[in-house]
């Protein structure tokens, strides 16, 4: 891993069922939560946007990445049934979801709405 990799990656908040409430419900930013599993092929192939994104929206959105099989608590209150799974909070509140590989932009216009 290269160090520009590191660094993007460090723009993105793990988040756990213990910092969820801190991280995402009381965040003064709109938070994108990417629920995944370290096993899926699709959350793979999202790693790079998903690094992207957190670099541009740097202090504008957070953007967070739950891990399904370590917070199974919080994978099942919002009903993911497939990984990767987008979803936008603002104010504590899902406002927005996606499912499966998603394009950059459609993130983006959906993150648009909501900064």
């Amino acid at each position: 891993m290269n160090v520009w990799s590191q660094k993007k990656e460090n723009r993105r908040i793990l988040v756990t069922e213990d910092t969820y409430r801190q991280e995402v419900l009381a965040s003064d930013l709109p938070v994108l939560v990417e629920f995944y599993a370290s096993w899926c092929g699709k959350c793979a192939m999202m790693q790079e946007t998903v690094a992207q994104l957190a670099e541009e929206y740097q202090g504008i959105i957070k953007v967070c990445q739950i891990d399904i099989d370590k917070s199974e608590t919080l994978a099942a209150q919002f009903e993911v049934t497939e990984v990767p799974t987008f979803v936008i909070f603002v104010e504590g509140e899902p406002v927005a979801a996606a499912s499966g590989v998603v394009r950059k932009s459609m993130l983006k216009k959906m993150m648009e709405d909501f900064k």
